[in-house]
């Protein structure tokens, strides 16, 4: 009885391990970020004051943080990824599916600096803009 119940725990802890671990293909991380800057556009869309401007920039940072060392390691695969998102260069053939996604959260990006300058006066806002840039270096 116990070697059964000491199976079937460790049978459970390695599904939810396997479960858990996020994969490091460049498709699947780069959908996590055009993820991110949907739910930030998303927040920000909705935030009426700089208290929730800040949070919403705040969780965005957050997950970006997270993001990075797998997204570093795109960029070493795909060391011209950066220009891509600058509009210098293409996708990659590979990323050809998340082409239109990116394409159509540049300009929602750039409604959101519109709004998010009026807070610009505020150092709580000024810190929490601070984080974000850091987070998408």
């Amino acid at each position: 009885m116990k070697k059964i119940t000491l199976i079937t725990i460790l049978t459970v802890f390695m599904l939810i391990l396997t479960g858990c671990h996020k994969s490091d293909s460049p498709t699947v991380v780069l959908e996590e970020m055009a993820d991110a800057f949907d739910d930030l556009i998303a927040d920000m869309e909705k935030s009426d004051d700089v208290d929730s401007a800040i949070v919403s920039i705040e969780k965005f940072s957050v997950v970006m943080k997270k993001l990075k060392p797998r997204m570093d390691k795109v960029k070493e695969k795909y060391p011209d990824i950066d220009k891509t998102f600058k509009g210098k260069r293409e996708f990659p053939e590979e990323f050809k599916d998340l082409k239109k996604r990116f394409e159509e959260i540049g300009p929602k990006l750039s409604a959101l600096m519109g709004k998010m300058i009026k807070y610009m006066g505020d150092p709580k806002f000024q810190e929490a803009q601070r984080k974000f840039q850091e987070s998408i270096k």
